[in-house]
């Protein structure tokens, strides 16, 4: 917005081609307003609401959302290629057999 202003104040009045500018200035500034009025600022990625939200669910991410962890890409030797198993018997995300709470 103040850069609108500072241009304004300096724009010529009686040359065209900055005139346009100016009114192109006027046009894509008042599409962004219009684009960004109904929007909520809750949805920032900077609230705290967010943050909290995301930390949620990054810890039930991490501890697999409850459940057991029955694939898993699994190395036959400790030079191979780890690949995509099913476990003989389910484990928790740090590796222990996993006991149903």
């Amino acid at each position: 917005m103040d850069n609108l202003e500072g241009f304004e104040r300096r724009a010529d009045p009686g040359d065209r081609e900055q005139q346009e500018l100016l009114s192109e200035m006027r046009s894509q500034l008042k599409k962004l307003q219009d684009m960004t009025k109904d929007s909520d600022p809750r949805l920032s990625f900077s609230t705290p609401e967010f943050k909290e939200a995301q930390r949620a669910f990054t810890d039930g991410f991490k501890r697999n959302f409850g459940r057991p962890v029955e694939w898993a890409l699994v190395k036959e030797y400790p030079w191979s290629v780890p690949q995509l198993r099913k476990l003989d018997s389910p484990v928790d995300v740090n590796g222990q057999p996993w006991v149903a709470k």
